[in-house]
Parts: C-alpha cells; sequence; structure tokens
C-alpha cells in the first residue's frame, strides 16, 4: 500500500469516527433542547425567552476579544501533536491560556459595565423587563470569561483528535444545564435563577475538561511562558480576530434591528426558527471541528489530491445529510411548528423557518471551504470576504427588517450566506486549480437524483393532506426518509464511499 493510500485510511477512519462522536454529542443536546424550548418559552413567556436569548448573542457579538487565538491554538497544536512536539504544545497551550484569562476578564468587564447603555439605549424593552435584563446582561458577563478559558482548554481536545472526550463531556454537562433550566421553572422560580444555574455548570464544565486534559497530555501541568509563541499565535490569529469582530455581527445584528424596530415578541418569534435551523448545525460543526485540525496537519502533505477529495467530499456529505431537513422544513414547516409550539406561532414563523432552512444549507456548505483556507494558512481570505460582507449586510438588514419585519431578517440573512458560501468556494477552489463552475457540476450530478427524489416525496406525503404527527403521517415521513437514504447510497456515493462507510460499519459491530 503506498503512502496515499495509507493516508487515506487512516485519515477516512478518524474522519468518520470523529464526525460520527461530533454528531452523537450534537443531537442529543439538539433533541433535548428540542423537547424543553416549548415548556421554556411558554413559561418564561416570549418578552422572558427574548431576553434569555439576549445573553447568548452579547457574549457571541463580544467573541471578537479573542483575537483568533483558539483557531491558531487548535491548528498548532495539532501540527506539533502529530510530530510529537511536547515543548512546543506546552508553550503553544499556556501562551493562549493566560492571554485569555486576561482578556476573558477584560470582556467581562466591558460587558458589565455596559449593560445600563445595552438595555437603556439599543434594546426596545419595556420598563418592567429592565432590572431583569440587567442582571442577566451583568450575570453574564461572567458567563463569557468563564467560555474564554474553557475555548483553550477544549482546543486541545480538538487538536488531538479526541472529539469522543469533548462530546461525552457536553453530552452530561449540557443535559443537566438543560434539565436544570426546566427543573428550577417547574419548581416556580425563574430567569434570573436560571442563568445562575448555567453559569455554575459552566464552571463545573471547565474543571472536568481540565482534569481530562491532564490525563491525555500530562505535560500541559508545567506552565511555560515564552512571548515568541504569543506572537505566533497573534499573527494567524490576527486576521481571523477580523472575522471574529464582523461574524457575530453577520450573525446576530439583524436579532438587534428587530429589537430596536419591531416588539420584543418579534425577536421570539425569529430567534426560534433560527434555534431550529441553528440545531441542524450539528451536521455543519461536527465536520468542521474535525476538517479544520485536519487540514492543518496536512497542510505539508506533497499529494494535493488528497486535500481535494477531502475538500469535495466533505461538502456533498453535508449537502446529503442537510438537504431531508431542510426539505421537510420547507414543505411541512407550518404543520410542524404548531404541533410542536402552537398555531400561533405556526402563523408567525412558518415563512421565516423555510427562508432559514434554505440559508441554513448553503451556509453549511461553505463549511469545507473556510476549512481548508484557514488550515492552509490564508485565514486573511475569508477575513476580507467577511469584512466586505458586513459592509453590505447591515443597510441591508436594516431595510428588510424595518420593511418587512422577520421575514426581512430571515431574507437578509439569506442573501448575505449565498454570497459569503459563492466567494468561499471559489477561492477554494482556486487554491486547488480547479475551476468553481466545474466543482458545482460535479456536486450537483451527484446530488441532484437523491435531492429531487427527497422533495418529491415528501410533497406528494403533504398533498395526501393527513392530520400532521398522525401515525400514518409520522410513518409516512420515515418512509421517506429510508428512501431518501437508499437513494443517496446508490446514486450519491460512490464505490470508495460506499467502501469506507462498509468498512467503518463493519469495525462497529466487530468491537
Amino acid at each position: 500500500m503506498d503512502e496515499k493510500n495509507k493516508i487515506e485510511q487512516t485519515l477516512s477512519h478518524r474522519l468518520i469516527k470523529n464526525v460520527i462522536w461530533n454528531f452523537i454529542g450534537q443531537l442529543w443536546m439538539a433533541l433535548i433542547g428540542f423537547f424543553a424550548t416549548p415548556f421554556i418559552v411558554r413559561t418564561l413567556s416570549v418578552n422572558f425567552y427574548g431576553i434569555y436569548t439576549l445573553i447568548g448573542i452579547i457574549i457571541g457579538y463580544f467573541s471578537f476579544l479573542q483575537f483568533g487565538l483558539g483557531s491558531a491554538a487548535v491548528k498548532y497544536i495539532a501540527q506539533y501533536y502529530v510530530n510529537r512536539q511536547e515543548e512546543e504544545i506546552t508553550k503553544t497551550f499556556w501562551a493562549c491560556l493566560i492571554i485569555y484569562s486576561l482578556i476573558g476578564m477584560l470582556g467581562a468587564g466591558l460587558i458589565y459595565f455596559s449593560s445600563r447603555f445595552i438595555v437603556e439605549r439599543i434594546l426596545k424593552i419595556s420598563h418592567e423587563l429592565k432590572s431583569t435584563a440587567f442582571f442577566v446582561i451583568r450575570l453574564g458577563s461572567l458567563g463569557f470569561l468563564i467560555s474564554m478559558i474553557l475555548g483553550v482548554v477544549s482546543s486541545v481536545i480538538q487538536a488531538v483528535g479526541r472529539f469522543d472526550i469533548l462530546n461525552l463531556r457536553g453530552i452530561v454537562l449540557g443535559s443537566l444545564q438543560i434539565g436544570l433550566t426546566v427543573f428550577l421553572l417547574s419548581i416556580g422560580l425563574s430567569l434570573k435563577e436560571v442563568i445562575i444555574s448555567n453559569v455554575l455548570v459552566d464552571l463545573v464544565g471547565i474543571y472536568v475538561l481540565w482534569i481530562l486534559v491532564r490525563k491525555i497530555l500530562p505535560f500541559l501541568s508545567r506552565p511555560i511562558w515564552d512571548k515568541d509563541y504569543v506572537v505566533r499565535l497573534f499573527k494567524f490569529g490576527g486576521f481571523v480576530t477580523i472575522s471574529g469582530i464582523v461574524g457575530p455581527i453577520l450573525l446576530n445584528i439583524e436579532k438587534f434591528f428587530l429589537t430596536s424596530l419591531r416588539p420584543i415578541s418579534s425577536l421570539t418569534y425569529y430567534s426560534v426558527p433560527f434555534g431550529l435551523m441553528d440545531r441542524l448545525t450539528i451536521i455543519r460543526s461536527s465536520f468542521s471541528s474535525v476538517l479544520f485540525p485536519a487540514f492543518s496537519s496536512l497542510q505539508e502533505v506533497s499529494d494535493k489530491q488528497i486535500n481535494k477529495e477531502l475538500h469535495e467530499r466533505s461538502a456533498l456529505y453535508i449537502l446529503f445529510l442537510y438537504s431531508f431537513f431542510v426539505l421537510f422544513f420547507i414543505i411541512f414547516g407550518r404543520q410542524f411548528l404548531a404541533a410542536w409550539i402552537g398555531n400561533n406561532f405556526a402563523f408567525n414563523s412558518s415563512r421565516i423557518l423555510a427562508i432559514l432552512s434554505i440559508a441554513g444549507l448553503i451556509n453549511a456548505l461553505a463549511v469545507p471551504s473556510m476549512n481548508v483556507l484557514q488550515g492552509f494558512n490564508r485565514p486573511q481570505i475569508p477575513a476580507l470576504f467577511h469584512v466586505i460582507e458586513t459592509l453590505l449586510y447591515i443597510p441591508c438588514a436594516y431595510l428588510f427588517i424595518w420593511r418587512f419585519g422577520g421575514t426581512g431578517a430571515a431574507l437578509a440573512w439569506l442573501l448575505r450566506v449565498l454570497l459569503d458560501t459563492i466567494l468561499l468556494h471559489r477561492a477554494s477552489c482556486s487554491l486547488f486549480g480547479e475551476r468553481i463552475l466545474v466543482w458545482y457540476g460535479r456536486l450537483f450530478s451527484k446530488g441532484f437524483i437523491p435531492v429531487s427524489v427527497c422533495g418529491l416525496a415528501l410533497f406528494a406525503l403533504k398533498s395526501s393532506n393527513q392530520r400532521f404527527f398522525s401515525f400514518s403521517d409520522i410513518s409516512g415521513i420515515f418512509s421517506v426518509f429510508i428512501l431518501y437514504s437508499c437513494v443517496v447510497w446508490k446514486w450519491g456515493l460512490d464505490d470508495f464511499a460506499r467502501l469506507k462507510a462498509k468498512q467503518f460499519l463493519t469495525g462497529l459491530l466487530h468491537g
């Protein structure tokens, strides 16, 4: 077996294993979130749930203070780990941890002391809700510091490819966090107690993850400071920082516009479908967190065909995994929302869900290209794209929301991710010396039959006018999924992909 085949065999097995672990961990969290969300929304009310959503948005926005060092740490630790360079790994880890701890305290202070300005000047919140909003934002400032430290520690687990450990920890602590939220609300407590419990669980999460890191790489217990490694991290992370600054704007600015231009209930009618589509990012992130260290470690491989195939196959598999759910939300979205939360919610959110479904698929298809560019030391390319998109997106989102409300927010987001995906695909194809239209043609030829069959089958099922969530309807949806899976296996995958899948399933059955 030549070197290329050996690399492909090892890489394929590791990637499939890690993607499946990511998928299991995030699917579990998506499922318990799915069943808990209606209770949380009804118990808190749409206004308090909107405030609950704000804390994640605010922490996400201040994440630009990460300066891309977390991504840089994953990249360099992955490279050093391949060559067993323990001292370099230690210096990289501690440089990132010390800097992030300092930045985390700075960011926490900024969030805390800007809380009054955010509540009174930016957000459209009634007087009786302001005290709760102050509390949530100020306590959330501690959550920002925790998230910074947690990001550094988890970067080690990602870099060494132990996604089984990372996801098992996430399943346990994430379930505990949602379980406590439901329990506290069920005994009559409110949003303040929920936020406190979330912060406490996050603190436990850092402690558990640090213990696991010390078991995997015990040499990390000895702190080493080297300013040269700080410079190296900032050099790579500088361009990632630009994406980090504009990223939260691109992801969340429409939510701020909704609260300033429309009643805060509009944020809930938008954020619940957005959160539902965000659950599907378990597919995207399952690939992303695995592909980035993989491309980083393969950067110096002489045979570029390995990277080209990994790039194309990842995009194709994301297309297949996303398409069934996207088509389901487009065709059955209104019935689903009515059965899940209620008719009023379905009336206000079904169109938003359909638009965001399409946008979510398009956004997911950009993941392999983003990972290629950053893993190959070209973070400046996506950073430039994000700056351009931000300048176009802010006025577009404002005008669309002013005119069409939540539907306008969804349309603006769709246009933004479409531009982003095309630009990233163009750049990654150029890196491999490919023409983007030829690359699109291969994806289209492999994906057309399975996706078309799935869409037609779901539409035919809906046309039968059966009551949604009846036994016959659920069995029909399941049958469509089985049909889609068979068509993907027969016409969507090639011989190599089917062989890898069979080998992996055989390995699972035998131990």
